[in-house]
């Protein structure tokens, strides 16, 4: 046990949270034990991974609130061999494309949509598009706006039907501690989950699970139990507790998991609880390699390629999904076990320095299920008999080099398949297209202009024409930023990323799934852009000089969504950038709206509120300047 320094310790709202930290060359989990009397941190020796001298303490993540959960094909199709009915993924699969569907029906639906999946957040884009609606004006009116919602959506749709990403509304995933109070017993776990709005205490029989779940026994069924009112783990919100009684502990039996940060998965969705169970693997853990001296910086480098040169998790989790769907036993058969086996052996390699033996992976055909074609335009053949490929694959012979055949694929009738076929993603765009058309209104302006005109309006005194300049250098910047981005994340020396999907965060593709490569380069595409748009609402609100005065603000916003409607530029191959103008948008009308507000609280308090009017026709300084 250690003390803690006051300037480390957490506020009382930490109460809620579960920290994963770094701290004396500790690392672990740390969670609220309120038995324990002033500010001090109870250490395991398993938790120091070497000793250091030091005070900081770093916070890799914590439980703020519970995160969503979401299925994947690996763990649909466990679940599927356990005995879940098909019709609980489709059911679930229909609800997930009606919630997209509806998304352009409205804008409280198209901000909901933008939040919940951080689309814009940086520019404040789910609250633009509900604020443009109390002022009576719609979204859909503007083009940018509206293939910005469309083409989140599709990428949405893309998700559900290439990677079966099927959102769990009754199922959460969070962080793992261990009960330190002993009530817990074995096969039961605490999980608490508290917001600012509500709070649930789950009970009775629910799934857990962890990624990457591939063995059957990877999915377990536990109980759920409330614990008595004066118990410690009262305090403990937004994580699971595993129990500390029993020959294994569960975590390790989820995937290899353990409680060093891991998460898990929880499903209280009565509709997926499987009907059967099976053993959890135990895998033999390996020691890790021991070079019997001081590691180098050449040892790393060489670890390093080393990595790069075995990782092979993709490969094999591909050739389970292929192995399970074609295979009378699913995930039960031997060749898929063997395949989770050497999964768990991949994940471990960074730790262990074992690589995956490749001459064990098992063998298979040019032959493929629906599911796994890269997109629509790709032959399904229905004549195909699980026969035909056993055939085929056992015609492979080892002495003899080829080319290797085409890819053929086969209709599924396993409940990835289904859910494969069940979306039809050119019908689907089509449909919020007609949507998002028919909720457009007719006006002779476009929804810029009509913005620009209620700030005017709202405003009408304050001046902002000696910010001009200064707005067109924040234009100016972010374009450039805006147009490096389009150049930096294109796959083609020709043809660069478009500005709504920079906007949107997301890489849209010709067709089809989108690959890790265009996975990783969204990822950092949008980390990039997001970074560029808080920085130059950040100049917007507070100048060069770091100003706080909210009137300065307004009028430098004021100025900056002048410059973007009224001073388009068209920068080279680009043509027109269009994203700035809703960036100065959303900040000119948060302050706005904060402007308004400040004047109507004068006149409900019974203050004068200054003649802005005289003030200006005396010749007293800028309008509104510092009110």
């Amino acid at each position: 046990m250690s003390g803690v320094p006051a300037a480390f310790a957490p506020p009382s709202i930490a109460s809620w949270y579960h920290w994963l930290n770094y701290i004396t060359g500790a690392k672990g989990m740390i969670s609220l034990d309120d038995r324990l009397e002033g500010e001090v941190l109870c250490l395991r020796p398993s938790m120091i991974k070497f000793e250091a001298i030091s005070d900081r303490i770093e916070i890799c993540g914590a439980g703020f609130k519970p995160l969503s959960m979401y299925l994947n094909r690996q763990l649909i199709k466990i679940l599927e061999d356990l005995g879940v009915p098909d019709k609980s993924f489709l059911d679930l699969q229909d609800e997930a494309v009606e919630q997209l569907r509806i998304t352009t029906e409205n804008p409280i639906n198209a901000g909901y949509y933008l939040q919940r999946n951080d689309i814009g957040k940086a520019a404040r884009l789910s609250w633009l598009v509900r604020k443009l609606s109390y002022i009576g004006m719609s979204f859909s009116d503007d083009g940018f706006l509206r293939d910005t919602l469309e083409l989140a959506v599709l990428i949405q749709l893309r998700k559900l039907k290439y990677r079966s990403r099927i959102y769990v509304e009754r199922g959460m995933t969070v962080y793992g501690i261990m009960d330190e109070t002993g009530f817990l017993n074995e096969g039961q776990i605490y999980c608490s989950v508290q917001n600012e709005k509500s709070a649930l205490v789950l009970t009775g029989p629910v799934v857990i699970t962890r990624s990457p779940a591939m063995h059957p026994g990877d999915v377990q069924c536990v109980t759920a139990v409330d614990v008595p009112l004066d118990s410690p783990l009262r305090s403990v919100h937004n994580c699971v507790v595993f129990s500390s009684k029993g020959d294994r502990d569960l975590p390790s039996q989820l995937s290899g998991g353990d409680l060093d940060g891991d998460l898990y998965n929880v499903i209280y969705d009565a509709t997926l609880m499987p009907s059967k169970w099976s053993t959890p693997a135990d895998y033999e853990t390996p020691r890790p390699i021991d070079i019997g001296r001081e590691v180098l910086r050449s040892d790393m480098t060489e670890f390093f390629v080393k990595f790069m040169e075995n990782d092979q998790l993709g490969r094999l989790a591909t050739l389970h999904q292929t192995l399970a769907d074609q295979k009378p036993q699913g995930v039960f058969d031997p060749d898929c076990i063997l395949l989770a086996e050497m999964c768990s052996t991949a994940v471990d390699f960074s730790k262990t320095g074992i690589p995956v033996d490749l001459t064990k992976i098992p063998r298979s055909s040019n032959v493929k299920p629906d599911f796994q074609a890269p997109g629509p335009r790709v032959l399904i053949e229905k004549s195909i008999t699980i026969e035909a490929i056993d055939e085929q694959d056992g015609d492979e012979d080892d002495d003899v080099v080829e080319e290797a055949p085409a890819t053929r694929y086969y209709e599924s009738t396993k409940v990835l398949g289904q859910l494969y076929r069940a979306i039809d993603e050119h019908a689907f765009f089509e449909q919020i297209q007609r949507q998002s058309r028919s909720t457009r209104t007719s006006h002779r302006s476009s929804l810029a202009e009509r913005v620009w005109q209620y700030v005017r309006r709202e405003t009408a005194l304050m001046q902002y024409e000696h910010y001009l300049p200064f707005a067109r250098d924040i234009r100016d910047a972010y374009e450039d930023n805006m147009a490096d981005t389009m150049l930096e994340n294109s796959f083609h020396p020709t043809h660069f990323v478009s500005e709504v999907e920079v906007f949107a965060g997301e890489l849209l593709g010709k067709y089809g799934a989108p690959n890790k490569r265009q996975r990783e380069t969204s990822t950092s595409m949008k980390e990039k852009h997001d970074r560029d748009v808080a920085y130059t609402v950040q100049c917007i609100l507070h100048g060069e000089d770091d100003d706080v005065s909210t009137a300065e603000a307004l009028e430098r916003s004021i100025a900056c969504l002048y410059v973007a409607i009224h001073e388009a530029r068209t920068k080279g191959r680009f043509g027109r950038l269009v994203s700035f103008t809703w960036v100065a948008a959303a900040v000119c009308l948060r302050e706005v709206e904060k402007f308004v507000g400040s004047v109507e609280g004068f006149a409900w308090t019974g203050l004068e509120i200054p003649d802005l009017r005289a003030r200006k026709k005396n010749g007293q300084g800028r309008a509104g300047a510092n009110e």
